[in-house]
């Protein structure tokens, strides 16, 4: 088989500058010839040419094994043409011209992602916030919370002797519970609200404590924020949320560009569902190995729950329910660790401020 020569450009792989030239197909092989003398530049068996996709209104490209390659442009299809009777389509070029296959391919590219999306991304996460040291991650967390107190945080307004006791009530309970698992507790001024920054940082604001005297409710909310620093869901969620950048921040330790968006990781770390429920799981757990009673948490929520009323709801509940959601399953796993230790509910009952 001759076809007549195609006009064409050349490139020889080492410089950008191309030269005019002629493609001719001769007895299933390829041969280029330069425009200006007629000299044979290339030659090279059809097989061992590659030709560039089939798309409308493109080039036709023939890549040469020694780096050369040929781009066709105004008679592109034609040539191609040519080579479709010379040289059989690749599989991969024959689904893409087969409806169904592209249909398919598409279906499982959705599936793949809604996947990785679901499963795939949190276990790279899960993965990446296991590799990265403790020291970094404390770090980082110290980074954010210094940058909080520089542009939106106030100190606490809490008296010291009242910080002191939850603190220190805390910290026995902690270490009696995870025995190694680096963490403290930072009040600042604020509406009722509570959350665990990378490192075991656990931010606690004035307004929770004044809504809620009964020392054990705080217990009980601590020992959630506890759960999400033991399970490292700040670093995790950061990782699903931001990705790569968090990863080379964390682990090659420059934190400022992701330290510099501390407000808006802040808003990030408003847990999945999957989460919330690990870290409501690890409190009651914390409660019931510290012998801290369930029924101050469960009265709390049952307050917090009423306020979401329209009517009555107020910006310190409203603030704590926005980052703890799913309020009523929250309280029936509470209603179940209460019949389980056999007390019963009483979320009516007047608050008697008891501080254990």
């Amino acid at each position: 088989m001759i076809a007549l020569p195609f006009a064409a450009t050349r490139f020889d792989g080492r410089s950008a500058a191309g030269e005019a030239a002629f493609v001719r197909i001769v007895d299933n092989a390829v041969e280029i010839f330069a425009a200006d003398d007629g000299e044979l530049r290339d030659r090279a068996p059809l097989a061992r040419v590659a030709v560039s996709e089939s798309f409308e209104r493109t080039p036709c490209l023939l890549l040469f094994a020694g780096g050369v390659t040929v781009e066709v442009i105004e008679e592109a299809r034609r040539l191609r043409e040519v080579l479709a009777t010379a040289v059989e389509p690749s599989p991969v070029v024959r689904l893409q011209q087969y409806w169904p296959a592209v249909i398919a391919a598409l279906a499982l590219l959705i599936a793949l992602s809604i996947w990785g999306y679901a499963s795939g991304v949190p276990a790279v996460a899960r993965w990446a916030a296991n590799a990265v040291s403790p020291a970094l991650e404390h770090r980082f967390g110290e980074r954010v919370l210094a940058l909080m107190d520089e542009t939106q945080a106030q100190p606490s307004k809490l008296p010291t002797a009242t910080r002191e006791r939850l603190t220190a009530r805390f910290a026995g309970y902690a270490r009696r519970s995870v025995p190694g698992v680096p963490m403290r507790v930072e009040f600042r001024d604020g509406r009722a609200n509570a959350f665990a920054l990378p490192g075991g940082i656990i931010v606690v604001y004035d307004g929770l404590v004044e809504i809620e005297p009964d020392d054990d409710a705080i217990m009980g909310v601590l020992g959630h924020e506890l759960g999400h620093v033991v399970h490292r869901h700040a670093t995790r969620q950061l990782f699903q949320a931001t990705g790569v950048v968090v990863l080379a921040s964390l682990l090659w330790g420059d934190l400022s560009a992701v330290a510099a968006n501390a407000p808006t990781l802040l808003g990030i770390l408003r847990y999945s569902r999957d989460f919330e429920r690990e870290a409501d799981q690890f409190a009651l757990d914390f409660m019931r190995a510290n012998d801290v009673p369930v029924q101050p948490l469960y009265r709390l929520f049952v307050r917090l729950q009423s306020e979401r009323a329209p009517r009555k709801r107020s910006e310190a509940f409203d603030s704590f329910l926005s980052t703890h959601p799913s309020t009523e399953e929250r309280l029936e796993l509470m209603q179940q660790e209460i019949r389980r230790r056999g007390d019963t509910p009483s979320p009516d009952r007047k608050d008697d401020g008891g501080s254990r």
